[in-house]
């Protein structure tokens, strides 16, 4: 199940988990068809682009390989640094 290898890699600290109420000054910048993508303040020290997903089992199994794939090229100076993960309730996407 993707979310149980989400939650796996949390709890096993391979992904960061952050508090979505550090997040502050969410501007949207675009929506492709997996999700939404935005521009968000975290403590109000940096910026970082927040994608969302949507809610369903096709967009799941999407989250879960493109953060394997995150994952393993990480520190690749070309690619954008994945950070780490939060959760938003639907109505916050």
């Amino acid at each position: 199940m993707p979310s149980e290898w989400l939650d796996n890699s949390i709890a096993n600290e391979h992904i960061k988990f952050y508090d979505k109420s550090n997040f502050k000054n969410k501007q949207f910048i675009g929506r492709g068809s997996y999700g939404t993508v935005y521009r968000i303040n975290w403590k109000n020290k940096h910026i970082f682009a927040l994608k969302t997903f949507n809610n369903d089992q096709e967009a799941t199994k999407e989250v879960v390989k493109e953060l394997k794939l995150h994952r393993k090229v990480n520190n690749h100076k070309n690619i954008i640094q994945l950070y780490g993960v939060t959760m938003l309730e639907p109505s916050e996407h």
